[in-house]
């Protein structure tokens, strides 16, 4: 223990100058304060020094970015890397909207200053809008403002009846209404698909390019959805329109492209009228693709809809389920390609009788043909063929049957003996969809028969061999589907035993893959679809979870700070 020793001057002030309480406390507060004082002038020193090596180490990193090759892509090159991420990025994920994921332009820029920068001078990175789901009012205003005077696609829906969504489609989307270059509208009910129509009936889109409407929620009621008119007013350089089962009333238009689709459930057939006051403001039709149901009466009489420059037409079997023959609703004496999905027998039958009663005023300009997942009936007519004298391409599903190209092998062998040319003098290109099973009988694997082909391979045979003796030769015969490649190699093996030589194209894919061939493309549409799927389906999970907690969460459970935080509407 240290011993503490008093010194003199400290007896004589203790004994001679004894000094009060209150003075001693006011030395010891001194003391603290100066120490105080002390203690926070070397804090903020520290803070300064830390500011200052924050500082430095941000130049430094800046520096050492500045030296990395990725730094110095030029700002043009570095804008078209971000328009091609935000193409590749997935529009829509349940999971992170849920989890607050910014989406791809956001995120682009909060890599760097100078990527930030770019991304908010590129205002094309800006011009998608989701509404109401994927930008709340906020984000919507902010991606307005960095879209400069960039046209916009636009996304709105599903549409639900709501006030707040009311009020900023009205006073925040509408005004921009000039820019807009897409706009997909998406409704879940009959009653709201109305009410979004409304919205654009009085107006104009001296922009849009594409339009798409979708109605895919429950139908309180049946019958054919309401016609609806949209922009009145003008929408000049409208190219593309795709409908479910609705008859939108355009204004004229130079379009070329209209689809009216099937949405899901019971089909919803369109009226006849209705029909021909929505194909009618398409005097410049070239694609027509229909697969929605069409009423077979009509309460007036409806003259067929004349489309003198329609080249392609893809009609589903859902469009002639109601027993209307399609070329009595629309006349096309030009067409060039026909696509027909999904029929069945009589439904191919009466399209083939037609066809060949209009010879020789329709159909001599016809040069493809493609059945998808289609049936054929024996008693094909082989007047059918002398009827569509220019068909040079060919799509066949391969069956046990093979009416079509028994009739055409035939065909080939009479005109072989009267010394004649063949019908379908022109065709070129066959393509055979083969089906998910392989019937024939193989020795090994990769589809070689023991000793002699299939009756399909011998007919396939057939027809190779009999073009070539008429001079008239295939240039290509394409095997397409989940077994193409064991119909390929039989068929291949069967003409090298007779010495014979076709091009041979195996493709192998899936039946879902075969819908490109019946006119379905992945384009804008289909990827505007797949939001809304991915969208509804999030919904659903949201609606089943809140169903089976309710039987759980007490009674005065509010879901609404769970609905603000996901951020979708009442």
């Amino acid at each position: 223990m240290v011993s503490f020793a008093p010194t003199d001057s400290f007896h004589r002030r203790a004994v001679d100058e004894p000094r009060p309480w209150a003075s001693i406390s006011n030395d010891i507060q001194e003391d603290f304060d100066e120490i105080t004082r002390q203690i926070r002038a070397l804090q903020s020193s520290q803070d300064e020094l830390s500011s200052s090596i924050r500082n430095l180490q941000v130049r430094a990193a800046r520096i050492q970015n500045q030296k990395a090759a990725v730094s110095r892509i030029p700002s043009d090159v570095l804008s078209m890397i971000f328009e091609e991420c935000r193409h590749l990025n997935p529009q829509w994920s349940g999971v992170l909207f849920v989890l607050r994921q910014s989406p791809i332009e956001v995120r682009l820029s909060h890599v760097s200053s100078h990527w930030r920068e770019v991304a908010l001078t590129s205002p094309s990175l800006w011009s998608s809008i989701h509404y109401p789901f994927a930008h709340k009012e906020g984000s919507l205003i902010e991606y307005l403002k960095r879209s400069d005077r960039s046209l916009l696609d636009v996304y709105i829906g599903p549409w639900r009846e709501h006030p707040q969504i009311e009020h900023v489609l009205t006073n925040i989307i509408l005004p921009h209404l000039p820019r807009f270059r897409q706009l997909v509208l998406d409704a879940v009910s009959r009653e709201t698909l109305a009410s979004l129509l409304a919205t654009f009936r009085n107006v104009s889109a001296p922009a849009l390019t594409r339009l798409r409407v979708m109605c895919r929620g429950p139908m309180s009621t049946a019958g054919p959805i309401a016609s609806a008119k949209l922009f009145t007013k003008g929408a000049p350089l409208l190219s593309d329109v795709r409908l479910d089962s609705v008859a939108v009333i355009l204004p004229k238009t130079q379009a070329n492209t209209l689809h009216f689709y099937s949405p899901p459930g019971p089909p919803l057939p369109l009226s006849r009228e209705k029909l021909f006051r929505a194909v009618s403001a398409f005097p410049s039709l070239r694609r027509l693709h229909v697969k929605s149901a069409i009423e077979l009466n009509s309460a007036t009489l409806v003259p067929p809809i004349c489309l003198p420059l329609l080249s392609e037409l893809v009609v589903h079997g859902l469009a002639v389920s109601t027993g209307i023959r399609m070329f009595d609703v629309i006349s096309t004496p030009n067409i060039e390609s026909l696509y027909l999905v999904d029929m069945n027998c009589s439904a191919i039958s009466a399209i083939h009788r037609f066809m060949t009663q209009s010879y020789p005023k329709a159909f001599q300009s016809l040069r493809t043909l493609r059945y998808i997942r289609c049936e054929f009936s024996e008693d094909v007519d082989i007047h059918f063929l002398r009827a569509t004298p220019d068909i040079s391409e060919l799509l066949i599903p391969v069956d046990k049957t093979n009416y079509l190209i028994r009739m055409l092998v035939n065909s080939d062998k009479q005109a072989a003996i009267h010394g004649c040319a063949p019908l379908w003098p022109k065709l070129r290109t066959v393509t055979l969809h083969t089906p998910g099973y392989y019937c024939a009988q193989v020795a090994g694997a990769g589809g070689v028969p023991d000793d002699e082909p299939s009756p399909t391979m011998n007919l396939l045979q057939e027809l190779v061999t009999g073009r070539k003796m008429l001079g008239r030769p295939l240039s290509k015969l394409c095997f397409k589907g989940p077994n193409a490649g064991p119909f390929a190699n039989e068929f291949h093996w069967g003409l090298n035993r007779v010495k014979e030589f076709v091009p041979i194209e195996v493709v192998f894919c899936q039946i879902p893959a075969l819908l490109q061939d019946g006119g379905q493309e992945y384009d804008w549409a289909i990827i505007a679809e797949a939001y809304g799927l991915q969208l509804r389906q999030f919904l659903q999970q949201v609606q089943g979870m809140r169903q089976q907690l309710a039987s759980i969460l007490p009674p005065n459970f509010s879901f609404e700070p769970l609905r603000r935080r996901v951020g979708s509407p009442a």
